[in-house]
């Protein structure tokens, strides 16, 4: 009898591990999920400052925007998932001719537009940029964006008051930013605007 229970069960068993095989594509093509755990290109320009309107600008204020730059390369260089863009060949494309025609005299780190040729130009899949701005020696705004190149689109639009002293809040707010972008372009559905 015991026999019979058993060859029973690896009946049941067997057809369940079938089924599961059949079933598991139709399940990942259900769910949008097309990875292949192949990295997804991601470059980065460098954020830009904007002190127009802080009451007071410091010589070295404008170093936050460079402090954050730093901050979120090091955040999504070595992410699992990523092939990010060495800054290098960001600047070259950036500062090429077909950045120039799109921007003219503007810097191409401050124009959506500029920044989508530049992923374009270096066959980004994704494009991050931003700027800190200056309120006041106590406060201050990152602004970042995820432009998604495949389809023009702004998928993060993010921006954050920083309170506080510049040297500790301005990293932090980069870092969450980095934070988001990395799981933003790593996910299935990452085409999917927030």
């Amino acid at each position: 009898m015991s026999n019979r229970i058993a060859l029973s069960v690896s009946r049941v068993l067997l057809a369940g591990a079938a089924a599961l095989a059949i079933a598991a594509p139709g399940a990942r093509a259900q769910s949008g999920s097309t990875s292949t755990n192949a990295p997804v290109k991601v470059a980065m320009l460098d954020l830009a400052f904007y002190g127009k309107r802080a009451n007071e600008l410091q010589p070295n204020d404008s170093v936050m925007a460079m402090t954050a730059t730093a901050v979120m390369r090091k955040g999504l260089t070595n992410q699992p998932g990523i092939d990010f863009v060495d800054s290098a060949t960001v600047a070259r494309a950036a500062a090429g001719p077909a950045a120039k025609a799109v921007v003219q005299d503007i810097p191409c780190n401050v124009v959506v537009a500029c920044a989508r040729e530049v992923g374009k130009e270096l066959g980004a899949r994704w494009v991050v940029m931003g700027k800190i701005s200056k309120t006041s020696d106590l406060i201050w705004i990152f602004s970042g964006e995820l432009i998604d190149i495949k389809t023009g689109k702004l998928v993060l639009d993010d921006s954050y008051e920083l309170k506080g002293i510049a040297t500790d809040m301005v990293p932090k707010g980069a870092e969450v930013f980095a934070r988001r972008v990395a799981k933003k372009v790593t996910a299935p559905d990452s085409a999917v605007v927030q």
